[in-house]
C-alpha cells in the first residue's frame, strides 16, 4: 500500500522533520488546557493552517496537533480538517465554507459522566504527546531479499481477542512458524504463502500472564523470534468497557477516523500496542489516504524498532500532506 511509484521510499528519512512537519505548533498549546485536537486533514489543492491564540500568524497545521481556546483553524480551497474535542463535544469539520473557525473553551456542565470525560482527556494527552516524540533520524534500507519481520504481536501484551501474527516478507517466499510456551510447542504451520495468520479458535488456549515466543522462518533465513502475553481477563474487561464507554460519548458526533485515533490514543496508553496497530491498519484499508493513521503508524513502528517500517509510513503521512496542483487540460 505504501510502496507507489509516485516516490521514493527508499531515501534516508529524518524522522526529526517529521515531528517538525507535521506538528509545528504543539508547543503553545502546553502552556493553556488543550481544548481539540486535530485527528484528520485531507490537504488536497489547499492548505490547512493554524493561528494560535494572541497570534498574527498562520503557520501550516499537521495531524495531532493539540488546540486551545482562541486558536484559529483556516482551511483553503479542497482542503478540510477534522477537530475532535475533550469535553464529548465530538468533533468538527472544517472546510473552506466554515473557515476561519474559532476553537471554543471548554464548558464543564456538557460532561455527562466523569468516566467518559477522564477516558477521553487522557487518551488526547496520550495522542498529543505521541505527536510531539521526538524520534532521533530513520534510515531506511533496501535491497535484496531479508528475512522475514515480525510486525505484531512485538515484545508486549495483547488482548485476548486479537491474537493475529503479522509479519513483514516478500510475496515469493514461504514460511513457517511455531508458537510455543512454558509446556512446549502449541501450534506449527508451514509452507505458508501469506504473511498473516490468526490463532485458531481449535488450537491449544493461551494463558494469560504467560510468556510465549511466537517464531517465522523463511528457507535460507534465520528464525526471526519475539515473544507475547495476553493480558488478564480482567484487565481485558475493564479495557473493552473503558473502550465502550468512549465510543458511546462520541459515536453519534464524531467521525470514524476520528474515533480511531482516539482508541488508538487510549490502547497507547495502557501500552496495547499490538492492538493500537490492528486498529491502524484496519482503518487504514477503508481510508488509506489519511495522514494521521499514518503518522500513527509509523510512532508504532518507531517504538517497536522497526524504522524501516516507519520510514515508509512517515513518508506516505508526508506525502499526502502535499497539496496537489489542478492537472492541466
Amino acid at each position: 500500500m505504501m510502496n507507489r511509484n509516485r516516490r521514493n521510499a527508499g531515501c534516508l528519512i529524518l524522522a526529526i522533520g517529521v515531528v517538525v512537519c507535521f506538528a509545528p505548533l504543539n508547543a503553545h498549546a502546553q502552556s493553556s488546557e488543550t481544548t481539540g485536537i486535530i485527528t484528520e486533514i485531507k490537504v488536497g489543492r489547499g492548505r490547512v493552517e493554524v493561528k494560535p491564540a494572541g497570534s498574527r500568524d498562520w503557520k501550516q497545521a499537521g495531524p495531532l496537533l493539540a488546540l486551545r481556546a482562541g486558536d484559529q483553524v483556516r482551511v483553503t480551497s479542497d482542503a478540510t480538517a477534522v477537530i475532535l474535542f475533550s469535553g464529548e463535544r465530538g468533533s468538527v469539520r472544517v472546510d473552506a465554507a466554515t473557515s476561519p473557525f474559532t476553537v471554543p473553551p471548554i464548558k464543564r456542565e456538557e460532561s455527562k459522566t466523569q468516566k467518559a470525560r477522564a477516558l477521553l482527556e487522557a487518551s488526547l494527552n496520550s495522542l498529543s504527546a505521541t505527536a510531539k516524540e521526538p524520534p532521533r533520524g530513520v534510515l531506511s534500507t533496501r535491497g535484496g531479499p531479508k528475512p522475514p519481520v515480525i510486525l505484531t504481536p512485538r515484545n508486549g501484551v495483547v488482548l485476548p481477542v486479537s491474537l493475529t501474527f503479522e509479519w513483514y516478507g516478500s510475496r515469493y517466499s514461504r514460511y513457517a512458524i511455531k508458537v510455543a510456551g512454558a509446556t512446549g510447542v502449541l501450534l506449527e504451520r508451514a509452507d505458508l504463502a501469506a504473511t498473516r495468520f490468526d490463532y485458531p479458535a481449535d488450537a491449544p488456549p493461551l494463558t494469560s500472564g504467560v510468556r510465549y515466543t511466537l517464531q517465522v522462518t523463511s528457507t535460507g533465513h534465520p528464525t526471526q523470534e519475539v515473544w507475547f502475553e495476553l493480558l488478564n481477563s480482567q484487565k481485558a474487561q475493564a479495557v473493552q468497557r473503558d473502550l465502550a464507554i468512549l465510543e458511546q460519548a462520541l459515536k453519534p458526533v464524531t467521525s470514524e477516523n476520528s474515533l480511531v485515533a482516539l482508541k488508538v490514543g487510549f490502547l497507547l496508553r495502557e501500552g496495547l500496542i499490538h492492538d493500537a496497530r490492528l486498529a491502524l491498519t484496519s482503518a487504514l484499508t477503508k481510508d488509506p489516504d489519511e495522514p494521521t493513521l499514518h503518522l500513527l503508524l509509523g510512532n508504532l513502528y518507531l517504538r517497536t524498532s522497526l524504522p524501516d517500517m516507519a520510514a515508509e509510513s512517515y513518508d506516505e503521512a508526508r506525502f499526502l500532506l502535499t497539496a496537489k496542483p489542478i492537472p492541466r487540460r
